[in-house]
């Protein structure tokens, strides 16, 4: 493994893996009390062949639970400050007997810049993503396994600046 600097974003490479990461911002995770949770849809090709966006779902908000982290389906009531939502993106290309694939887990919530505290906008406060290939008889379990693994980067995160 090996530190890469692009511009303002540091990378890891994973050689084995093929797997790049971005850097997490721990920090941002303080004092957040919980979260609603949304995977985004799911490539037709990649449906199609067994990968499942409700599946991902109830994983990921199951997983969060069992971590003692409040995770909220879309629609619940109250919201937690800064209206926080988990967002899992996962893109997908099928190409012959194999996919490329992408996932991406990141908080998005309200945020005030320091410049102007009147304004409110949804920003990115936490990221962290990798990509990789496939066959397409693997899809659906190496696509869990990633979306596992990085959601499991976001409750240490969580965990270490919330403990409980």
């Amino acid at each position: 493994m090996f530190p890469l600097v692009f511009g303002p974003i540091w990378y890891r490479h994973e050689r084995q893996s093929g797997m790049k990461q971005t850097k997490r911002f721990r920090r941002a995770l303080r004092g957040l009390e919980g979260m609603t949770v949304w995977v985004h849809d799911i490539d037709r090709d990649a449906a199609s062949d067994g990968l499942s966006r409700q599946h991902l779902q109830d994983a990921v908000v199951v997983r969060l639970l069992d971590s003692r982290i409040k995770a909220l389906g879309i629609g619940n009531v109250p919201e937690p400050p800064g209206n926080p939502w988990l967002n899992i993106f996962v893109n997908t290309l099928k190409s012959d007997r194999r996919y490329f694939y992408s996932v991406t887990v990141r908080l998005d919530e309200v945020i005030r810049p320091e410049r102007n505290k009147a304004c409110r906008t949804i920003g990115t406060t936490w990221e962290t993503s990798s990509r990789g290939i496939t066959s397409i008889d693997q899809l659906s379990v190496t696509v869990e396994r990633q979306v596992e693994n990085l959601v499991d980067y976001f409750i240490y995160d969580y965990l270490m600046e919330n403990p409980q």
